[in-house]
């Protein structure tokens, strides 16, 4: 473990989170080298094109920071890799639950040949639920038994343990509580026990943040964390104004644009892992960085989700009428294979516009998201506030007389496509989507 500053302490990061919000080996597969891992000069040039807005908060701290060269690159922090371990369901049973005492032997992450395909993808695998990505000192309350850990959200599992939460090395050689990505970006399914990539829409950081702060945290502000409720995080501001659904990711490598408010123009493997070594940086409160290897592994394996996704193909083979209603009303954004397209403007779109406007990631626009995978997304619109695609292609929706909203009450505006179809033609399309 490298990591020497002090402030990345236990409740200091609770500050931190506010202000962003045995197996056998398989066999070796050669891999082209990445330029992303040691040519400073091609990740610069990344981050700079696939920048939609670089005049925004998030644009003007990267350009800032990021592979610049000089005295205030974020290639100068400490690389941090520390003893992980995580916290059992078991844990759950003992009196008093979990704690953030190590139980066992904690172990950091075995780094991988880049060069081996099949040795770097099973390394993102593992990283995606062992790497903490976040401190999370909030959760303790969420640990003290099964129902506690229900209440927040999350999942239990008796092989991976409790919602992806592990205990993480300090530098002060304590143990502190942290989310990994499997945290949010990982739920139960019908297919398997966890899946990785689906949102967790169970997920109430805002109820966790509100219950461990107490009195310290000013009313206002612990109404707006309130009301996120499941499913929703802001990652940007440092009292809560811009909740955002958390983001479904096995469909990554079908987008066009990374973030709701398509910050990010998707151009290849390395804006992903950009997008994710940065993310780490900054969520730590850019005090450490995350080995670079680490973060190209986390991209291959987000890109492998799309392998699990249904194929297109069988989608339309099985509902045709639903495809055809698709082609002529729904293609012009959301083309085919990928089913995704350029942004959107927030004026065309309709929704609520606060993460487009937003003065951190704004783009004036929105993103036209992959529907691979919309079948089993769950809360739907960048704001989390449609349940499903029945509710989304209700036309009460737009009405008073619509009472199924998430998160809020009342009508839910924009998106208006599909919406005037005949009765006949919404339900194959309906029938279609939910086979993506």
């Amino acid at each position: 473990m490298s990591m020497s500053c002090a402030r990345f302490g236990h409740w200091g990061a609770l500050l931190v989170w506010l202000s962003t919000l045995g197996c056998s080996s398989p066999a070796a597969t050669a891999r082209d080298p990445n330029p992303y891992l040691d040519d400073r000069a091609y990740r610069r040039a990344e981050l700079e094109a696939a920048l939609v807005n670089p005049s925004d908060g998030y644009g003007q701290v990267r350009l800032a920071h990021y592979a610049t060269g000089t005295s205030s690159d974020w290639d100068n922090l400490p690389e941090w890799n520390p003893e992980t371990e995580s916290i059992a369901a078991a844990e759950l049973d003992a009196p008093g639950g979990a704690t953030s005492a190590f139980a066992a032997s904690p172990a950091a992450l075995a780094l991988p040949d880049p060069a081996d395909e099949a040795a770097l993808l099973a390394f993102g695998k593992l990283a995606f639920s062992r790497y903490p990505a976040q401190l999370a000192p909030f959760l303790e309350q969420g640990l003290t038994s099964r129902a506690a850990a229900t209440c927040y959200g999350l999942w239990l599992d008796d092989t991976r343990g409790v919602g992806g939460v592990v205990r993480a090395r300090m530098a002060d050689g304590s143990s502190a509580l942290a989310l990994t990505c499997s945290s949010c970006h990982a739920a139960p399914s019908a297919a398997s026990s966890i899946e990785d990539g689906a949102s967790n829409a169970a997920l109430d950081l805002g109820a966790a943040v509100v219950a461990a702060s107490g009195a310290a945290l000013d009313p206002e502000i612990a109404a707006r964390f309130a009301s996120w409720g499941p499913g929703r995080l802001d990652v940007t501001t440092r009292v809560g104004l811009e909740p955002a659904r958390i983001a479904d990711l096995r469909a990554a490598h079908f987008q066009t644009n990374l973030q709701q408010d398509a910050t990010l123009r998707m151009r290849n493997e390395t804006t992903l892992a950009i997008r994710i070594e940065t993310l780490l940086i900054t969520s730590s409160g850019q005090v450490v960085r995350p080995p670079r290897v680490l973060a190209l592994a986390l991209a291959v394996y987000l890109e492998s989700l799309a392998e699990g996704l249904p194929a297109l193909a069988s989608a339309q083979a099985a509902f045709p009428q639903g495809a055809r209603v698709f082609s002529d009303h729904c293609a012009s954004c959301h083309a085919p294979p990928a089913l995704s397209g350029p942004a959107v403007a927030l004026s065309v779109i309709g929704t609520d516009p606060t993460l487009g406007l937003s003065s951190d990631r704004g783009t004036g626009m929105y993103r036209v998201p992959s529907l691979r995978g919309v079948g089993t997304r769950g809360p739907l619109l960048h704001d989390g506030t449609v349940p499903s695609l029945a509710a989304l292609f209700d036309p009460a929706r737009q009405t008073d007389a619509f009472s199924a909203r998430l998160h809020g009450t009342g009508p839910v505006a924009g998106h208006p496509f599909g919406l005037d179809l005949p009765d006949a033609d919404r339900s194959a399309l309906l029938d279609y989507l939910s086979a993506l």
